[in-house]
């Protein structure tokens, strides 16, 4: 938990956040969740609940490369199922300010499915570059991740790479 109020948090239910007098913006989309025939990973469960959930059995590649930077990166990307945040957080660009983002999650417990213990994987890029490879274990509920500057609009792209695990939230915190 943190002793800060989120700036603005994102979720499957409530995608958008918009400050029009800074003109500042974030927005989550996503680019294919999974659903299944029971609960809690049916549609109206997951509905209910305001999560994606994510299967293994879809999970991408990790060795591959999934920033958009050239064709082939492109259509590694467009062949895997991804949540993709974009930011323009230009109004805060010239106090100095940095951005935390703490992206949501649970691990489902599979063990109980007689399954074994299986951790999720979320490869995290930018434009450019892989920024993190997290692992998600069951127990866990949030990671971390920090952008230096809000000088230029920027999207961050979160890939799902293994494990049943649901989405949650994308919280920000402009500090």
């Amino acid at each position: 938990m943190s002793c800060l109020d989120a700036t603005f948090t994102p979720t499957p239910q409530s995608p958008s956040y918009s400050d029009s007098s800074l003109n500042n913006y974030a927005q989550l989309y996503c680019f294919g969740a999974d659903f299944w025939f029971d609960s809690p990973r049916d549609f109206s469960s997951l509905y209910a609940s305001n999560r994606f959930f994510f299967h293994a059995t879809f999970a991408a590649d990790p060795n591959l490369n999934y920033a958009p930077t050239t064709d082939a990166q492109v259509a590694n990307l467009f062949k895997t199922r991804w949540l993709q945040a974009h930011f323009s957080l230009g109004g805060y660009a010239g106090t100095q300010k940095q951005l935390a983002l703490i992206f949501g999650f649970d691990v489902e417990n599979v063990v109980q499915q007689g399954i074994g213990n299986v951790p999720g994987r979320v490869l995290v890029h930018s434009d450019a570059a892989l920024l993190k490879d997290q692992q998600l274990v069951y127990g866990d509920n949030q990671f971390l991740l920090e952008i230096e500057s809000l000088d230029l609009p920027f999207y961050v792209y979160f890939i799902h790479a293994g494990g049943y695990w649901f989405f949650r939230e994308l919280s920000g915190y402009v500090v």
